[in-house]
């Protein structure tokens, strides 16, 4: 097996004893809430781990302000 593969699975085994422990506590949006961004963090976790480059945040926020920067800036 792959480091990813043993990473997820492990991730995994987590998240599911996690989720029973909170629907045993009646806290199904808790639960659903959890298994959401574990399922997030898992993936990319594993993609990170994989080498695999990820997008940096910025560059969504690079397009919408460069613009208006560039248009306040210019002579």
């Amino acid at each position: 097996m792959s480091l990813p593969a043993v990473y997820v699975f492990c991730i995994g085994v987590y998240t599911s004893s996690q989720i029973r422990r909170f629907r045993r506590q009646g806290e199904k949006r808790k639960a659903w809430l959890y298994a959401v961004f574990m399922a997030t963090s898992a993936v990319i976790g594993a993609l990170l781990i994989a080498g695999v480059p990820l997008p940096s945040l910025v560059v969504p926020y690079k397009v919408v302000f460069e613009p208006i920067g560039k248009k306040l800036l210019s002579p």
